[in-house]
């Protein structure tokens, strides 16, 4: 045995085989496509997708009515309502409108974050939402969603010529409330596709 192993170093043949390391492969993930009629928005801290005819409009020149539209949506700006009123420019995500809807009446998307009201549980948030609304008379149906991977509160609204389809959910210590006003004959042909637009939200980490 002793002369077999010296005959092998010898001729430096090694005594133990030599062990090849073995590497890892990470799969790449492919970003997922967007549809050809759909287009990536960027907003404050989220990404959404929407049909390309949708344009974005500045939050600060577009304050006034941005207020008067959550006013109006609400029916009220006391509460619930001046807690999203309050810091509406900076709470303000994104906000536009359809640019092929009607000009008289546009089909207008906003998005709000909310830090305060994100304290809350969320039953409670919808009840003072359903609250406030009912004060108001305005009938509202509710479902509640999965969308994406995200468990989302749909709250709808169609009536005398006034339609809109509200989003809730938390996410990133905020509450975001995303926001499609429309006409009640394009709800009853779009929902779906607003449905699907809130699927693709994507909400960016938000560093204190």
């Amino acid at each position: 045995m002793v002369l077999i192993m010296l005959s092998l170093s010898a001729c430096n043949i090694p005594l133990t085989p030599k062990v090849t390391p073995t590497v890892e492969l990470i799969p790449t993930l492919e970003p997922t496509p967007v549809p050809e009629r759909m287009q990536l928005y960027y907003g404050e801290g989220m990404q959404i997708t929407l049909p390309r005819s949708y344009i974005s409009e500045d939050v600060k020149t577009s304050l006034p009515s941005i207020i008067e539209t959550v006013t109006n949506l609400i029916g009220s700006s006391e509460g619930l309502a001046g807690d999203l009123i309050r810091d509406l420019e900076g709470n303000v995500a994104w906000y536009g409108y359809d640019g092929e809807s009607p000009a008289v009446y546009p089909t207008r998307f906003i998005s709000i974050k909310n830090k305060s009201l994100s304290a809350f549980p969320m039953g409670i948030v919808t009840m003072g939402l359903e609250t406030i609304l009912k004060n108001n008379d305005t009938e509202v149906s509710r479902d509640d969603l999965t969308l994406g991977e995200r468990s989302v509160i749909r709250f709808t609204y169609s009536k005398d010529g006034n339609a809109w389809a509200a989003y809730l959910f938390k996410e990133e210590g905020r509450l975001w409330i995303n926001v499609f006003i429309t006409t009640p004959a394009n709800m009853a042909a779009l929902l779906s596709e607003y449905d699907q637009s809130i699927g693709t939200i994507s909400i960016d980490p938000i560093t204190e």
